[in-house]
């Protein structure tokens, strides 16, 4: 009874993470209303995440902000906190420009491109459930946004920027587990949005934009304090702690409850009802991201 109570308990912080997570996309239209455009969005997310992060750090603080020599010398290491920046802006730009539920589809190729690049670290042989769900994933952004006779059904730039955002939070997923990861994942995570804070910020400074943000109207502010608090610090922290109660590859799967809880809100918040191509692709990207997660379960038997 203690054990389904368990997980229980964390399939409803997963859902929990993802209902939050499902309210992104009109939150960024919300706070773009104002006039707040995606890089400063992605700008304000960061920095507030980072400090929070930065709060949360177990003691000694020092050896976890202040990065190795040999650390910093990792493509993985600026790579990361790159994946991070073009995770969240390439997020925030297609929100603006296709449907939330199409973006999220779209976002949900990163454990694919995750795979591709393991494949290149690792020198892994990739294996037949592997293949076949890089198949299937291609195939449904296929059906997702290819009319064989009219040919692209969206916007480019849009679609672009949310197979960027989810290849961005693959690079992401990479470090943590090939890169400084290894070592330590509470200072990979700190480091990745340290970086990447520091990273917008110069870019921000350097093309004027960072000023921008002291003009943003206090509702504005809403709407981005929310994004940094609820949908970053909280909802992460809700999936960290259900996997105290649930295995990586059961969370991985649930958290795709984002998807259909996305369009939920997307119908309720803006009045947007979810394309069937989009649903049709959308299902041969779960399936495909599904296989991912369940792999170890397919070659059980030959490991007992």
């Amino acid at each position: 009874m203690d054990t389904l109570g368990s997980t229980v308990r964390g399939i409803f912080l997963v859902l929990g993470a993802t209902t939050i997570w499902g309210t992104n996309g009109p939150v960024v239209r919300f706070v773009n209303g104002f006039g707040v455009g995606p890089f400063l969005i992605t700008l304000f997310r960061i920095t507030v995440s980072t400090c929070i992060i930065i709060s949360l750090a177990p003691k000694p603080r020092s050896a976890l902000i202040i990065p190795r020599k040999e650390e910093m010398g990792s493509a993985l290491f600026w790579l990361s906190s790159l994946g991070l920046i073009s995770s969240n802006l390439g997020l925030s730009i297609a929100f603006l420009r296709i449907s939330v539920g199409m973006t999220l589809i779209l976002y949900y190729t990163a454990p694919i491109w995750a795979m591709i690049g393991a494949w290149a670290i690792a020198r892994e042989r990739p294996s037949l459930v592997q293949i076949l769900a890089l198949i299937l994933s291609l195939s449904g952004v296929y059906f997702a946004v290819w009319d064989p006779g009219e040919g692209l059904k969206f916007d480019i730039i849009g679609v672009l920027c949310a197979l960027a955002g989810g290849a961005g939070y693959a690079l992401y997923l990479l470090n943590g587990r090939y890169g400084l990861g290894k070592k330590s994942q509470y200072k990979a995570y700190l480091q990745s949005f340290l970086w990447a804070s520091v990273i917008c910020w110069v870019g921000g400074l350097y093309g004027g934009k960072a000023a921008d943000l002291f003009k943003a109207p206090p509702k504005a502010y809403l709407g981005l304090m929310y994004m940094a608090l609820c949908t970053s610090a909280i909802a992460f922290g809700m999936i960290s702690r259900s996997l105290k109660y649930l295995s990586s590859s059961i969370a991985s799967v649930l958290s795709m409850s984002e998807i259909p809880l996305s369009m939920m809100w997307a119908f309720l918040l803006l009045g947007e009802r979810p394309e069937k191509s989009a649903i049709i692709g959308g299902v041969f990207i779960c399936i495909a991201v599904i296989m991912l997660s369940l792999e170890p379960l397919f070659y059980c038997r030959s490991n007992i």
